[in-house]
């Protein structure tokens, strides 16, 4: 017999978020311990979660008695395959309807290759139960599954069927938690999205801080693009931001903009002199790794870049109007190296610099130049760096 009172106080801390407040995995993870410390035999526990996201179409967070929680991602193409469509997770979301699956009373009800998997690990029924967002739609799901002989005793569903809308509350919060952050994140960057998502949404709201500011374009852009198909354009293009992305991100910096052909990103920094020696590396770093990349790619033409650094104070917040807010970086640090970005093509040169990260050592020096640009009343130096 399950003790109700203890059921119920496993509802109860879930309805209450499952206090204190943990990740889902943790919560995963405890709750499936809760239903095994009240007679439950649970061998396995999984949440399943389709999410908003360019390159990941589903989230798992898998418990099993054997090794705990572990974490999965599938991309958008999993979704595609008889694997899953097969599965008791596409048929329980689609359907909205709970499953089960004796596997140990009725082999017929065996969903392929999703069902053989858990018989080959010794489970013997499992269910699978839609979880239900606030406004009636579904988007994932949860399976609970025993290795006991006999599987599940029918008063044991009905348990588990009571903690079907506590468990889609708490999914719903994560998914949305995740769903936010990563569709921001997709459009304004990681750390960018972390603030606004804090609430640093008004207008003029930010603050000053330190960075390396890089600016890069695409070489020729204007030729490919007046010669070429817009599809293949785009394909081009993309490989290139693709490119510029991962290695800003791989080397701690962040794209603030796409702007047409270009690219604006910062590295952070403190003020400190050993923190702004060590951003300004992974700016340099960041060029060089995508222009080894692109140079390894068979595309006609080849995709080259120019790129402008910088270092300084720039003013990092919300610009634009009362409803409409773009997250970025301005100041005299900004548009001194815009401009030099511009002044590269006619010097010939593909990496250029200020004066102020050149002082920092980290480039390699093969020529300079006095200019006078626009807006600025002093004359600049520009460095002409090594590819």
């Amino acid at each position: 017999m399950i003790d109700e009172k203890k059921l119920s106080a496993i509802v109860s801390w879930l309805i209450a978020g499952a206090q204190p407040a943990k990740t889902i995995d943790e919560i995963t993870n405890e709750c499936a311990e809760r239903l095994n410390n009240i007679g439950i035999p649970v061998d396995v526990l999984i949440v399943n979660g389709l999410f908003i996201h360019p390159e990941i179409g589903g989230m798992q967070i898998r418990w099993t008695k054997r090794n705990g929680v572990r974490r999965a991602t599938f991309g958008h193409n999993f979704f595609k395959t008889g694997v899953y469509k097969g599965s008791g997770v596409s048929i329980s979301i689609d359907t909205r309807r709970t499953q089960r699956y004796r596997i140990e009373r009725e082999p017929k009800n065996d969903a392929g290759k999703y069902m053989a998997a858990f018989r080959k690990s010794g489970y013997t029924d499992l269910i699978v139960m839609p979880l239900f967002n606030f406004g009636g739609t579904v988007n994932g799901c949860v399976e609970i599954g025993t290795t006991a002989e006999g599987g599940f005793a029918d008063e044991t569903v009905t348990a588990l069927r009571r903690l079907q809308s506590p468990l889609a509350r708490m999914k719903e919060c994560f998914t949305e938690r995740f769903d936010k952050q990563i569709t921001l994140a997709t459009y304004v960057g990681e750390k960018t999205s972390l603030k606004v998502l804090s609430g640093n949404i008004v207008l003029g709201g930010g603050e000053t801080i330190s960075a390396v500011v890089l600016f890069v374009d695409f070489t020729g852009f204007t030729e490919l693009s007046n010669n070429s198909d817009s599809k293949g354009v785009l394909r081009t293009l993309n490989t290139f931001f693709s490119a510029i992305d991962k290695a800003v991100s791989h080397n701690n910096g962040e794209i603030l903009e796409f702007m047409g052909d270009g690219v604006l990103a910062i590295f952070q920094t403190p003020d400190d002199l050993t923190a702004q020696e060590a951003a300004a590396s992974s700016a340099i770093d960041a060029v060089a790794t995508a222009r080894r990349e692109l140079a390894e790619i068979d595309t006609a033409p080849s995709i080259e870049f120019r790129a402008s650094l910088h270092i300084g104070d720039v003013f990092f917040g919300n610009i634009g109007s009362g409803h409409r807010l773009d997250f970025t970086a301005i100041g005299p640090v900004v548009n001194l190296a815009s401009r030099m970005l511009e002044k590269a093509s006619s010097l010939n040169a593909m990496t250029v610099c200020s004066e102020d990260f050149q002082r920092l050592g980290v480039g390699q020096e093969i020529g300079s130049v006095e200019c006078q640009f626009k807006g600025f009343k002093e004359p600049e130096t520009i460095f002409i760096l090594e590819r």
